[in-house]
């Protein structure tokens, strides 16, 4: 008996939906069909846009209708903007839906200005600036620039590199600084490695400030959290990426989707989604890959293809681009490693690429034409390989803003903060039944809580923006339509500290939680309109 193929409808047009689909395509030909929907154009590649302020090179970009063919997807204009879960229904910005059997988010994440006042750096757009700003100290027009990392899950290696490469461009020119959250410089990888770029950075004439929070540039003062400000004439930073609002599916404040290690969306059936659209803390296009890539073998499986799908196990590949002789580092970041942390000037291992898909590296260098299935790596560079586990993420993540209580409680703004009964309901409970209970008990919001365990909030902004997509009361749930993973405060806990979250993240809501189990103890409200900030990383 022939099996019906499997239609899947992969929406995106970057590293994480190519993968999928090249994946996909060798893995079950023979049961699935594939559909790319994407808004744009053109696949750019842009882990080498720092390099574009320096060599005026331009970025490497390939027509996406012509990858479509290549990989045997049809392709459609378009973005993702909401979903019938009940009947498999994709709505698009064109205004016209589009069915499917399986649907895979891989639309990537929006960039935006993460710091007031200053110059963001999304990628190969803003290489002109950059330049301006490097032309600047060149004449002795402007002394310093700080290259900023912001708070968020982020990929910070873009801002060492352009600090490393604008040290190398300058000179001793000019006074350049490297301003980050971590506590050590690319603290991800390990001490030896932090040590080795403290020692490239100070041989190359950047400061360094670690553990800092930026929060805007103004009359010359960047203001960091909690530090004094720092005096500069420039400041060019990091975007903080956001989420791309999708109807019917959980997002958290940032937009991110929750997944489980196979990519599967909790509680939408039949839909996935891998890279920087998840939730997941690093944004990075080799973890996409890898994210696409377990979200395919899954499909496939579940397809009729012989496949033994693989959960996601992260390993991190990272190429720093220094302007020198190359070093390289490898960590073991799980708590049964073999090794201990190392930093060598010898190769311990080179990635075939900036972005080292398993699929979409060599399909990439194929239509370049070169020679080998890999591109070579450029010679001023570090490279890392490290394995990720999530406890160890979560001591690294610098995903949520510092929560300190320096601020005293007595200041009167913060008469604005009050609490406000909590109304617990499950991810099941239609939104009907949500809104007639937050009517009942004149509330505001409602906290999603799964076996005692809080994992989203609905307020009434939600309710309004399901009913406003014409979601049906009696079948929407609340976990298509919350907040997935909220933001929340563990004790202990001030007002100052509540006001100072909710601001920065233009929340007025805030579950308070028992420290560590996430089981809610109270909840906290701001009575004033509060900025809405998406606070996220880089994604390169």
């Amino acid at each position: 008996m022939n099996r019906k193929r499997t239609h899947v409808l992969i929406a995106g047009g970057g590293v994480a939906a190519l993968e999928a689909a090249i994946a996909l395509r060798e893995l079950a030909a023979d049961s699935v069909d594939l559909e790319l929907l994407s808004p744009d154009e053109y696949f750019a590649y842009r882990p080498l846009a720092v390099t574009l302020p320096f060599d005026e090179t331009e970025a490497m970009r390939f027509p996406l209708s012509q990858l479509a063919d290549a990989v045997g997807a049809t392709a459609t204009r378009g973005a993702l903007t909401g979903i019938d879960a009940w009947r498999h229904v994709a709505h698009t910005s064109t205004n016209r839906d589009v069915g499917y059997d399986v649907l895979l988010v891989a639309c990537g994440a929006l960039p935006l200005p993460s710091i007031e006042g200053a110059l963001t750096f999304r990628g190969p757009s803003d290489a002109d600036l950059v330049r301006h700003v490097l032309d600047e100290v060149a004449r002795d027009e402007i002394r310093s620039v700080a290259f900023v990392v912001p708070w968020g899950p982020a990929w910070p290696l873009p801002a060492y590199e352009l600090a490393l490469l604008a040290g190398s461009h300058l000179g001793r020119r000019g006074e350049l600084w490297v301003v980050t959250p971590e506590k050590e410089p690319l603290q991800l990888f390990g001490g030896p490695a932090s040590v080795a770029v403290r020692e490239l950075l100070e041989a190359r004439n950047v400061r360094l400030r670690t553990d800092a929070y930026a929060e805007r540039f103004v009359d010359g003062r960047l203001e960091l959290v909690p530090d004094e400000p720092l005096e500069v004439d420039r400041v060019i930073a990091l975007p903080r990426l956001a989420g791309t609002p999708i109807d019917g599916i959980p997002q958290t404040i940032e937009g991110f989707i929750p997944v489980d290690d196979h990519g599967r969306v909790h509680g939408v059936a039949d839909v996935y989604a891998a890279g920087d659209a998840t939730s997941f803390p690093v944004k990075h296009g080799g973890l996409a890959t890898q994210q696409a890539l377990a979200a395919a073998e899954m499909i496939a499986a579940k397809s009729g293809a012989d496949v033994d799908p693989q959960p996601f196990r992260p390993v991190v590949h990272g190429l720093l681009l220094t302007g020198s002789e190359p070093r390289f580092f490898r960590r073991e970041l799980h708590g049964t490693a073999e090794n201990e942390p190392v930093a060598a000037s010898e190769a311990l291992w080179w990635p075939s690429a900036k972005i080292a898909g398993r699929h979409l590296g060599p399909f990439l260098a194929t239509l370049v034409g070169h020679p080998e299935p890999h591109v070579e790596p450029p010679d001023d560079a570090l490279a890392v390989q490290v394995p990720l586990e999530h406890d160890l993420l979560d001591e690294l993540d610098l995903g949520r803003f510092p929560t300190g209580d320096d601020t005293p409680d007595g200041e009167p703004e913060l008469s604005a903060v009050s609490a406000m009964d909590v109304s617990e309901v499950a991810p099941e409970d239609t939104l009907g039944e949500i809104a007639e209970r937050m009517l009942r008990d004149d509330l505001s919001a409602a906290l999603v809580c799964e076996h005692g365990r809080l994992i989203g909030i609905l307020t009434t902004h939600d309710l309004i923006g399901a009913f406003a997509a014409r979601a049906h009361p009696s079948e929407a749930r609340a976990r298509q339509w919350m907040t997935a993973e909220p933001i929340t405060l563990d004790p202990p806990w001030n007002r100052a500290s509540a006001a100072r979250v909710m601001r920065a993240y233009g929340i007025r809501h805030l579950p308070l939680v028992e420290h560590g189990d996430r089981r809610p103890v109270g909840m906290l409200y701001l009575e004033e309109e509060a900025p809405a900030v998406m606070p996220v990383g880089l994604g390169f």
